[in-house]
């Protein structure tokens, strides 16, 4: 049994590898293939009696390490400087306004469709508004550096956003002046434990001389995302801050911040770090959703209602998506297409209170969603064949 548990998880690894080289040329989604993946063993090892450990009440736990590690894999990537202001600006504004018109749009419908509470239809919705990072990120490699940096801001800024929002109205039951005030109040707390975390583990990159600094780095980055996100804090922003903090650390200015970090040996390590972070990445990435396919409900996912209302949902995003970007006057070659949904979807859809919950949102609706949604990723990256 240990042999054969080996045997598979190496071919796991080396398929997804394989998966992730052949999608430069073939510009099929890498997740499109791992959910397949993860679909066809659970096809033959139904059909083979092969008995399989039930690991479904860990995914939520390896989605939200990958989910932490494709965010800042990310952040590692991004450049602040003045030319790039009007690119945040359009990033943050498209992803605020698609997750806020999808929402509405989806919770209207979920309210007529099953009469139920319009705060309870919301909670269902936003899920469904957050653009993934984690199919997004990977899959804008050969685009132009502009491109692929504004695929990078959105979807991140979509994930922090959504999770801030989804978390706000799951833990409030009525909404007033104190409860906008607290929320606040938890941004500014989460902005400023980032600025300190990010200057002592970057103290610690630039200080450390032991051969093993990385991953300690990394274990107490993660540690402070889960105690953030107990004290529900915004904890995403958290990793987000700390990869700009690394990648932008040149631009400091301040001597007692000097005092503690070292900009120079930073940037050193940088590259290091990030080749590191987005090979763990991989790994996490690749098993989350092979997970996620093993566990789907195969009977859910060919329902043909749920279907009808994933080709609703995916014509919802587009439409919203395509007036956004006009109204912003955005290009939209290839980037309307890139609006997949993922991770953070399925992580969020595990995290609705039972009391909260609607039949018709399921998660045969979400894979077929997330499919939708990756195959017209992949036809958008087709017809874009040239980098802008």
């Amino acid at each position: 049994m240990t042999n054969t548990i080996i045997i598979i998880i190496c071919s796991l690894i080396l398929i997804a590898y394989l998966f992730d080289i052949s999608s430069k040329n073939t510009r099929i989604p890498g997740v499109v293939l791992l959910l397949t993946v993860g679909i066809l063993a659970k096809i033959i090892t139904n059909n083979l009696n092969f008995r399989v450990p039930n690991l479904e009440p860990y995914l939520p736990v390896v989605g939200t390490i990958g989910l932490i590690l494709i965010v800042l894999e990310g952040s590692l990537e991004l450049e602040i400087n003045a030319q790039k202001q009007k690119l945040f600006s359009s990033t943050v504004k498209s992803a605020f306004l698609g997750l806020a018109l999808f929402s509405i749009i989806l919770t209207v419908g979920l309210y007529y469709l099953t009469n139920k509470p319009i705060l309870t239809c919301l909670i269902n919705a936003i899920p469904l508004g957050i653009i993934s990072s984690a199919i997004a990120i990977p899959s804008v490699k050969n685009l132009s550096s502009y491109n692929r940096e504004f695929v990078i801001y959105e979807s991140s800024m979509s994930d922090i956003l959504g999770i801030i929002f989804f978390n706000f109205l799951v833990l409030h039951n009525s909404f007033g002046l104190g409860t906008f005030t607290s929320f606040l109040f938890d941004i500014i707390i989460i902005i400023a434990l980032s600025v300190v975390a990010s200057i002592g583990l970057g103290s610690m990159i630039s200080k450390l001389n032991h051969h093993i600094k990385y991953i300690p780095i990394v274990t107490i980055l993660i540690l402070l995302y889960v105690i953030t996100k107990i004290y529900h804090l915004p904890s995403l922003m958290l990793v987000l801050i700390f990869g700009l903090f690394l990648n932008n650390v040149h631009l400091i200015k301040f001597d007692f911040v000097k005092k503690w970090i070292n900009p120079e040996s930073i940037k050193a390590e940088v590259n290091s770090f990030e080749h590191l972070i987005a090979e763990v990445t991989f790994v996490i990435r690749s098993f989350f959703f092979i997970m996620f396919g093993y566990y789907t409900n195969l009977k859910a996912l060919l329902s043909l209602s749920d279907f009808v209302n994933a080709i609703l949902i995916l014509v919802f995003i587009f439409a919203g998506r395509y007036l956004i970007f006009t109204l912003l006057k955005i290009k939209t070659e290839p980037l309307l297409y890139i609006a997949p949904r993922g991770l953070i979807t399925i992580l969020l859809f595990l995290a609705i209170p039972i009391s909260h919950q609607i039949l018709e949102v399921n998660k045969g609706l979400l894979t077929q969603v997330i499919f939708l949604t990756a195959f017209a990723m992949m036809f958008g990256l087709i017809r874009h064949k040239k980098p802008a």
